[in-house]
């Protein structure tokens, strides 16, 4: 993560939007990138205090220094700086400043000169001097030695990366941020639950349809006021509000924003998304925040990692079986793989499928539950239960160290069991007496 420092030269406003200036592509900063990552290499196994006056000397007076200095940073943040001398630092500073000043020839009040306090102290320790001379301040930052770069990077790479960072650095001054997500739900939702981010959601209902349905709620918060959910209603997508550091609902401002930038690059998982930030960088005179837009056209990159198309071999068994099955001229429901979320009190839950009727549109989800721990099978039922749908169906290995009748007690929908493997037929048995019009 950039610090304050690095991005504050890189905001620029248009009306009431702030934008970052991106670096482009180009000779010149590919070339500067490229001179970073080559000068980062040649000071592995030197010093940070080193690596720091090598930067100075490279920045001299560019006029580039912000980018520079934000160049150098990312790399930075890459790589593994240690020290680990024969002797505690503290330890060794404290035998030997016990003895007093001492001054390279002896004197009436100077008894022992430096070198023979050194290799009194050395002995004591069964240390060389020079292993004492490079332990006695080791513990200092400047101190460390670079060890390792990390994995290899590009100019290119690096400065996406830096584009990125500038990004997200902006909400380190987020009051709130709203964002529609149309797909990708889970990824997003695991990265915000991750960040331990206070958030609301509501789904996002057709344009023109109406309040047909109550609106979704879930938010993220010691509440314990019930909250409304979609009876029998699927929604386009979800509107996610995410309470920011300078909030009025947060208290650890620092620590809670840095938390909070961290989140931003979840958001190049989806595939439709569109964030809207109300931010207040400082050294920005306005009382009201300004606009921070970003969507899914973006050139920003992601450097996080989607949960990928399964979360086990069982989903990914069970829906191999059924395109075998019941797929291709004979479908008659089709397979969605995570496509709804389910508010459930201050948390939500994504079923692993959906089964939606080709002619008719009638849809049930089904939740397959496997072999997991007691605890996560706890918070599993009362999320079944807080749910309370009846289009759920729950498909349950019968050695997940719950009883069926937990299930069945906490479900308003269906429960099936197997033992090795679901039967299909049962399945679809169950989603044909689940399934509801949305």
């Amino acid at each position: 993560m950039l610090k304050s420092e690095h991005i504050r030269p890189r905001l620029q406003t248009r009306g009431n939007q702030v934008f970052t200036k991106s670096v482009p592509l180009d000779y010149h900063y590919l070339g500067i990138a490229g001179d970073l990552i080559a000068l980062f290499r040649r000071y592995v196994g030197r010093s940070r205090g080193e690596l720091a006056e090598a930067l100075r000397d490279y920045e001299g007076d560019s006029l580039d220094y912000p980018i520079i200095r934000g160049l150098a940073a990312v790399l930075e943040s890459r790589s593994a700086f240690e020290r680990e001398p024969p002797v505690a630092p503290d330890a060794l500073r404290a035998a030997l400043f016990a003895q007093g000043p001492v001054i390279n020839a002896t004197d009436l009040f100077h008894p022992k000169t430096r070198a023979q306090v050194l290799a009194e102290t050395v002995a004591q320790f069964n240390i060389t001097p020079a292993q004492a001379e490079a332990a006695l301040f080791a513990d200092l930052v400047e101190e460390q030695i670079l060890l390792d770069l990390g994995e290899p990077v590009t100019a290119g790479d690096l400065i996406a990366r830096y584009n990125l960072e500038l990004a997200r650095g902006l909400l380190y001054w987020a009051r709130e941020v709203r964002v529609d997500v149309y797909d990708h739900y889970k990824d997003l939702l695991r990265y915000v639950k991750l960040f331990k981010l206070m958030y609301t959601v509501r789904g996002i209902e057709e344009q023109g349809a109406g309040k047909k349905n109550p609106e979704s709620r879930i938010q993220n918060s010691e509440s314990s006021n019930p909250q409304l959910i979609f009876q029998n209603s699927r929604p386009l997508g979800y509107h996610i509000t995410l309470h920011g550091p300078i909030s009025p609902f947060v208290t650890s401002t620092i620590r809670y924003g840095l938390q909070f930038a961290k989140f931003m690059p979840a958001l190049l998982l989806c595939d439709r998304w569109q964030m809207v930030a109300d931010v207040q960088p400082p050294g920005i005179p306005r009382r009201e925040p300004l606009r921070y837009i970003l969507n899914n056209q973006t050139e920003l990159r992601t450097h996080f990692k989607g949960a990928g198309e399964f979360d086990s071999q069982l989903e990914a068994d069970f829906a191999a079986e059924f395109e075998e099955k019941y797929g291709g001229a004979k479908r008659k429901w089709d397979l969605a793989r995570e496509d709804e979320l389910i508010v459930t009190g201050d948390t939500v839950m994504v079923p692993d499928f959906s089964f939606t009727h080709r002619r008719d549109g009638r849809r049930a989800l089904l939740e397959i539950v496997g072999f997991w721990h007691p605890n996560y099978l706890r918070r599993k039922l009362e999320k079944v239960r807080q749910a309370g749908r009846c289009d759920l169906i729950l498909l349950v290995y019968k050695s997940a160290n719950v009883s069926e009748e937990a299930f069945e007690d906490a479900s308003a929908g269906e429960v099936l069991m197997f033992t090795r493997k679901p039967v299909l037929k049962d399945v679809l048995a169950a989603v044909e007496r689940c399934a509801v019009l949305p």
